[in-house]
């Protein structure tokens, strides 16, 4: 290893301490050597000569290309010194330097450190080839130092890499004052481009110029290579006539010049180069002689006049109103002509109000209120008022005159209740007359309130309920519905169970059975007793009686026997057919159980009481063999089962809550509120934007944001928050004064909301909630009317109820209504109560794909307040979906949620 190298960023002085210490070292050396053999005097004299030649190696400063692979990359190294302060450079012809960073390296090669400050530059030039530095001086720590001239490196100029900039004018020879386009082209290979490295640099003098707009690029095929064509425009006009050479433009473009590592590792190499245009030449001609009352407005303008009221009295104020509007030099029109009024009147005149289109230097209006205080009576006349211009199109003076306008001034009014001067003992006798007498003025009106100030912000925080899809809605308003047939099926079923005329026999058959069992267990663990064994073969006979439907109250075993004599009639049962009732019974099917019956008979008439021992095994087998239809299901739907028409429903639907947000502290809500009342309005501003952020329903925050977005005049922003903050919180009144405000000052109002200011009927019902709520009323009516079937369906399976009936018809009739309101609220508030549902809060552009840079698409344009529904998003964009089935796609920061 021949030395160590130490790399640290840094932007301090190096110290020379380690130097010192070397110096230290060697002199201490030097006072031991006496002391040596000649040979360790020698030996150390050798050390000493070598740390004393580095420790006096002499700083230096030179030029060294970079390590990153760009020849344009040049690096000026301070060994063992800094620099004091920034390097004045010298003067390059056609080439720039620009600092791009700053490193300082420290290296020890061969017990030899070395510290080293580094500083990076990137070369620009108009010219290819390599880059020549001429020698110059550097102030550095240890004094000035000579850098030597240095030759090396390569740049590469915009025109080797096929990239071009150039200034058009809309015309080369133009009025002085006019007004004319000019527009900046980039030309660039698409394949080779990056992006724009900085804005354009233009010295526009002499001319007078707007802001650049956005860059637009188009896409081209030229010589079957696809190109970029980036194009800036702005307007301007020329103060003074004669042949002007305008300013070339420049700008930084940064290009994709091949890849630097490879494989995975491989990343794109950028090179920055200067593009500079060329400098067209324009001719600015004088304009023509001007006639009288020329003030040098060049362009195209409008003037209005406007005198309120026409008819005043003594004492009244008149404003007369002038508004100068339209596309000129501006800059040089100093205001609007004098207005000559007669003596008789007291003029108030104000400043004049300028307000420029936003982004426009060029289009304004000028606006310039004169209060006149007329103090003698009679009739007078106002204007005209002319303003001469100049308009390039025609080439020639125009002027615009106002017309008359007449008033009339009346006495001042005479008050009523005053009574000329009378002797006190008058005055004594008529004082409690005068009292009686006196009335107020009819003419007298209380001033009206004032309006035009937002008022002040709302304390705490609240949650609005989300509007459901309309899919959830659907389905959470039929669902209880859904739900009453299902009801009334099971309804059926257990009046088909109850009134089955085969049940009996069905539920005599399992007594029997378990009537023998408890018979069997009786006679296993002891003789039952005589009282015991006569209840359980009186209970059998009951139960045998009930499954072969025989209708004596008393009957023998000769109803089993078949005799007709005994039976009482012939024996109708078929073969293999069941016996229904007692006149079916035939001899083919009841010998068992006669012979059963015999022995029970016996059992308990006889004098013995004995019961064969055999008699419960062939009471159970013959049991077994009786067959008994079961239940079937389908008769639920027969009609004395599945009718009165009538359901009911069990159906409890939960309402579906918003998704609880976390609130602002107390205390971050408490500073933003003390925020606004200092004026601290950007910082109240960003406290409820995160608030939103966080509580997208948070009508209060919103509306507070609303006034902070007031106070700055970004009224567009304030119209949109104030409009989601009504429609989350209608019954809210500072909401609703601020939504007004607000629509009034921007100048337009969303079109669902236009209906509620001012609102009527519909809007006065509609105001009770939001349109989430609303659509919760809507589920709970649909549970209301389920449930009013439902107890209509049970009372119909049920005795007759008036309370009952009454009941029902109360709760039908409440969700008819509930349901009819909730459906004219929600129709009320329209595409806002869609939890999708945007505004755009300024006019903007409409576009049918989401990229500004194809400028063959189509586009329209997009009012300020449009309300929409978004359904798509694609980086940035937003789709917007209307109610007349039009889409497009927007910059997502031109549109505000109403509920996201």
């Amino acid at each position: 290893m021949n030395g160590i190298f130490f790399n640290r960023k840094s932007h301090g002085r190096a110290g020379i301490k380690p130097i010192l210490a070397l110096v230290a070292s060697a002199k201490s050396a030097a006072d031991r050597m006496v002391r040596l053999p000649r040979l360790g005097r020698i030996f150390a004299a050798l050390v000493l000569s070598t740390l004393t030649l580095a420790a006096a190696r002499a700083q230096s400063v030179h030029w060294e290309t970079g390590d990153s692979g760009d020849p344009a990359d040049l690096q000026l190294v301070f060994q063992d010194c800094t620099p004091d302060g920034d390097p004045e450079l010298p003067h390059i012809d056609g080439t720039t330097l620009s600092v791009i960073g700053r490193s300082e390296q420290t290296s020890i090669v061969n017990f030899s450190m070395t510290r080293s400050t580094i500083l990076s530059y990137r070369a620009r030039s108009q010219r290819s080839g390599p880059i020549k530095i001429p020698s110059f001086t550097v102030q550095t720590n240890k004094g000035a130092i000579r850098v030597p001239a240095f030759t090396g490196g390569s740049a590469r100029s915009a025109a080797d890499a096929n990239v071009t900039a150039r200034l058009e004018p809309g015309s080369n020879s133009v009025w002085a004052g006019e007004i004319f386009p000019i527009t900046y082209t980039l030309d660039v290979a698409r394949r080779n481009f990056s992006q724009l490295g900085t804005n354009i640099e233009w010295n526009s003098a002499p001319l007078v110029v707007e802001e650049w707009s956005k860059f637009e690029p188009t896409e081209i095929n030229a010589n079957g290579e696809a190109r970029l064509n980036i194009t800036s425009t702005t307007r301007g006009y020329a103060k003074t006539p004669g042949p002007i050479t305008l300013n070339a433009a420049s700008q930084l473009v940064n290009l994709q010049s091949g890849s630097i590592g490879f494989g995975l590792f491989q990343t794109p190499r950028i090179e920055q180069l200067s593009v500079t245009t060329d400098r067209p030449a324009l001719v600015v001609r004088p304009l023509p002689p001007a006639p009288d009352g020329f003030g040098g407005a060049v362009g195209q303008f409008k003037l209005t006049s406007k005198i309120v009221p026409t008819s005043a009295a003594v004492g009244e104020p008149i404003t007369w109103t002038l508004e100068l509007s339209g596309t000129g030099n501006w800059p040089d029109i100093a205001g609007l002509p004098q207005r000559e009024v007669s003596k008789d009147f007291s003029v108030v005149q104000p400043h004049a109000k300028r307000v420029p289109a936003e982004g426009k230097l060029f289009d304004v209006t000028l606006t310039e209120d004169v209060v006149l205080v007329p103090t003698k009576t009679g009739d007078y006349v106002l204007g005209p008022v002319n303003f001469v211009y100049f308009d390039p199109i025609t080439g020639g003076y125009k002027t615009i005159r106002t017309p008359r306008t007449s008033i009339t001034i009346t006495p001042p009014p005479t008050p009523t209740n005053i009574a000329p001067p009378a002797s006190q003992e008058t005055n004594e006798k008529n004082s409690s007359r005068a009292a009686e007498k006196a009335a107020p003025r009819s003419e007298l009106k209380p001033p009206a309130p004032p309006i035009g100030i937002p008022r002040d912000p709302l304390r705490g925080s609240t949650t609005t309920l989300v509007p459901l899809s309309l899919r959830s809605l659907t389905i959470y308003a039929l669902l209880p519905l859904a739900w009453v047939p299902i009801f009334w099926a099971w309804l059926a079923i257990r009046r088909a169970q109850q009134t089955d005329p085969v049940r009996p026999r069905r539920e005599a058959k399992e007594r029997l059975a378990a009537l023998l069992a408890e018979m069997r267990n009786g006679t296993t663990s002891a003789r039952p007793q005589p009282a015991a064994l006569s209840s359980q073969l009186l209970r059998w006979q009951h139960d045998a009686a009930i499954l072969w439907e025989i209708p004596h109250a008393a009957p023998s075993a000769a109803v089993f026997n078949g005799d007709p004599a005994r039976s009482g009639e012939k024996s109708t049962l078929l073969p293999n057919q069941e016996p229904k009732n007692f006149n079916q019974i035939g001899p083919a099917s009841d010998a068992a159980w006669y012979q059963l019956w015999h022995d029970a008979d016996r059992a308990l008439y006889s004098s013995d009481g004995a019961l064969p021992t055999d008699w419960i095994a062939r009471a159970e087998s013959a049991l077994a063999a009786k067959r008994v239809t079961g239940f079937r299901p389908l008769a639920a739907f027969r009609p004395t089962n599945l009718f009165p028409f009538v359901a009911a429903v069990a159906f409890i639907a939960f309402m579906i809550p918003s998704a609880l947000f976390a609130a602002l502290s107390p205390e971050t809500l408490a500073k933003a509120d003390s925020a606004y009342r200092r004026g601290e309005f950007a910082s109240a501003e960003k406290i409820w934007s995160d608030a939103i952020a966080t509580n997208p329903t948070d009508a209060i925050a919103r509306h507070n944001l609303s006034l902070a977005l007031a106070q700055q005049d970004r009224w567009g922003e304030a119209v949109a928050q104030a409009a989601a903050s009504f429609v989350q919180s209608p019954s809210n009144s500072p909401a609703r004064w601020q939504l007004a405000l607000a629509c009034e000052k921007a100048g337009f109002v969303p079109a669902p909301l236009s209906g509620f200011l001012p609102g009527g009927p519909v809007q006065a019902l509609a105001d009770f909630a939001s349109p989430g709520v609303w659509q919760r009323g809507l589920i709970l009516a649909s549970i209301i009317f389920a449930l009013a079937l439902s107890i209509l369906l049970f009372g119909a399976y049920r005795k007759p109820s008036r309370l009952r009936s009454w009941i029902a018809s109360f709760m039908l009739g409440g969700g008819v209504l509930l349901a009819l309101a909730a459906t004219v609220s929600l129709h009320a508030y329209g595409v806002t109560g869609d939890r999708r549902a945007v505004i755009a809060w300024r006019a903007g552009t409409l576009r049918s794909i989401p990229t500004e840079a194809d400028t063959t698409q189509k586009t329209i344009a997009l009012p300020a307040g449009s309300v929409a529904v978004q359904d798509k998003t694609f980086l940035g964009w937003v789709r917007l979906d209307f109610e007349n089935g039009q889409t497009g796609w927007v910059r997502k920061e031109d549109v505000i949620g109403f509920w996201q």
